[in-house]
């Protein structure tokens, strides 16, 4: 068995004490690494570098190590009792890294916990210790009888449970007889604890009942870090990390309802991970030793595919209205319409790629790429759609998760790249190979509006501003004036604004401004609101744009242009079909 002992060194100085302790019984040199990557965040992040010193010895007696890459250390072959102890510096404010400071602490194993690369099947123990006396932890782990010790079968599933200490509120509940746990730290206000805690477990216990099989966990417990302005899930097979703004929980006059149902969607997002990404696997995941990146273009069904039920299934629970839900699919609907990129890349291009254009992206990212979680989410609609119709409504997406999750458990095998397919053509006798190739390796825009029209949803697109967003609209928009848009995101400063982004031939491009150049004249007025001056300006009307660029002021002419017909608005047009479709009904 591994040792694992944990403690604070210096909560100011934000640094973890870890010491590995176990016994070589023979004289073989062996191996110590620390992950490059977390799963379920698909990117190089060398956690390493955050080790600030290490030292090892053996029956009491200092050995060398030896670094041999940037995550890795050689150690020689000897016999007898080892104690590996090293400093983490933990000031990472994600759901993916490590946090030490006076107030919490929290850290995900795969950026703490040395990997012993010839014993990491052997089971390993965790101990805890030296914490500040008000501290409580909170973790999937399974717990010894002792105090603050917990237990995993290997080192697998030590870093698959991350920890959360200091000062928390647990809301216990059940669903579907299973136990689950809502573990809150952070600063913030009175909420409606009861509704949260109904609002979750129905969500949960839609999700098990999808699935109709048991879950693939005993307990689940949600840590959920409330601070300002934070936001992130990540999921853990029995848990998920989640990061949420103070003022997204639920309030007693519910006037945070926008806020506190994307809370909602997170949790329904992460959880449902749990069946698919963390049981239902792509081999690339399962194979990879964390070193580096392990690529498959199957993103989208895991992400993709997830973003689509994370949002239907807060109405199928009931927990949100009909038109609530067709509201957040109008936003999903404008933000990859939006996008030139989606033009550029294919679903299982940005599915292969996320590891450097995905999480990496720059200020032409609109332009270049297209996002595997919202596009994999409508093209996960068009397939739903698809296989109710062709199957006369016998089957549909529901039958294809359950088909790989039954794969799953007889098998405990991952998916190859091409069994995602296989599994979802035995699940509803239909060939899906042609729609599979148009949704997923072409650039053609997706059959929306005829896919919501067949399940009672009218798509209608609009010229609006930039910042509409899309919407469920119960009646047609009445005539408006054409709105125009400047082609580009921005941020505002002490003087002007600031371009981030320019989008292909917009007004912005056409009048060569880049992103990162500074507006601060419009026909030589100074820009003090941007949005309120833009707004007095006419479709096709040229006007000289004052800038600094690289320091120097410089101007140009910006002829106004339409804005695209790019933004969703969505309405009923069969109650029926609708109720059949969110309601799980065939």
């Amino acid at each position: 068995m591994l040792h694992y002992h944990i403690r604070p060194h210096s909560l100011h100085q934000h640094l973890w004490q870890v010491t590995l302790c176990f016994t070589q019984t023979d004289t073989q040199d062996f191996s110590l690494s620390l992950p490059n990557w977390v799963p379920g965040s698909y990117m190089i992040r060398d956690f390493a570098r955050h080790i600030v010193s290490l030292q090892a010895n053996c029956n009491g007696v200092a050995v060398t190590t030896s670094q041999i890459n940037k995550n890795s250390w050689s150690l020689p072959g000897h016999k007898g009792h080892w104690r590996i102890s090293y400093l983490v510096y933990a000031f990472d404010v994600s759901v993916r890294g490590a946090f030490l400071s006076n107030e919490r602490g929290f850290f995900d194993g795969a950026c703490i916990f040395l990997r012993h690369n010839q014993r990491q099947h052997e089971p390993c123990q965790l101990n805890l210790s030296h914490l500040p006396n008000d501290w409580d932890v909170a973790t999937a782990l399974p717990p010894t009888t002792e105090h603050r010790q917990y237990q995993s079968e290997n080192y697998a599933e030590l870093i698959d449970c991350p920890v959360m200490l200091g000062k928390l509120l647990r809301l216990p509940f059940k669903a579907s007889g299973i136990e689950h746990e809502i573990v809150i730290n952070g600063h913030f206000p009175a909420f409606d604890q009861a509704r949260l805690l109904s609002d979750v477990e129905k969500i949960c216990a839609t999700e098990i009942a999808l699935f109709q099989a048991p879950a693939p966990f005993s307990r689940y417990c949600f840590l959920l870090f409330v601070g300002q302005g934070v936001y992130g899930g990540l999921e853990h097979r029995s848990s998920s990390a989640l990061m949420a703004d103070r003022h997204d929980l639920p309030s007693f006059r519910q006037h945070n309802q926008e806020a506190y149902i994307t809370l909602l969607g997170l949790f329904s997002h992460e959880y449902f991970h749990a069946w698919n990404v963390k049981s239902i696997k792509p081999a690339a995941f399962a194979d990879s030793d964390l070193n580096q990146e392990a690529y498959t273009e199957l993103l989208w069904a895991f992400e993709g595919i997830t973003s689509y039920y994370d949002d239907w299934l807060l109405v199928r629970s009931q927990v949100i209205t009909v038109e609530q839900y067709l509201a957040l699919l109008a936003k999903t609907i404008t933000r990859v319409q939006k996008g030139a990129g989606r033009q550029q890349q294919t679903l299982a291009e940005s599915s292969f790629t996320a590891w450097t254009k995905y999480y990496k992206q720059n200020e032409n990212s609109p332009n270049a790429i297209v996002s595997y979680y919202q596009k994999g989410a409508l093209a996960a609609l068009c397939l739903d759609q698809y296989i109710r119709r062709h199957s006369h409504q016998r089957y549909s997406l529901d039958d294809v998760m359950r088909a790989l999750y039954q794969h799953w458990r007889q098998h405990q095998q991952p998916l190859a790249e091409s069994a995602w397919l296989d599994i979802a053509q035995q699940a509803t006798g239909l060939d899906l190979s042609t729609v599979y190739q148009q949704y997923i390796y072409t650039t053609q825009d997706l059959p929306l509006a005829d896919a919501l029209a067949d399940l009672g949803v009218t798509l209608n697109w609009h010229a609006c501003a930039r910042q509409h967003g899309g919407a469920y609209a119960a009646q047609p928009l009445a005539h408006t004036d054409q709105a125009t848009d400047l082609g580009a995101r921005f941020t505002t400063g002490k003087m002007g604004i600031h371009l981030t982004q320019v989008f292909h031939d917009g007004s912005a491009e056409q009048a060569g401004l880049c992103a990162g150049d500074q507006l601060i004249a419009i026909d030589h007025e100074m820009i003090t609101d941007f949005n309120q001056q833009w707004a007095r300006l006419s479709l096709n009307q040229t006007i000289v744009i004052h800038y600094v660029r690289d320091g120097l002021l410089q101007h140009t002419q910006l002829t106004i242009q339409a804005a695209h017909a790019d933004t969703a608005l969505l309405s009923i047009n069969d109650q029926h079909q609708v109720q059949n479709w969110l309601y799980g009904k065939k």
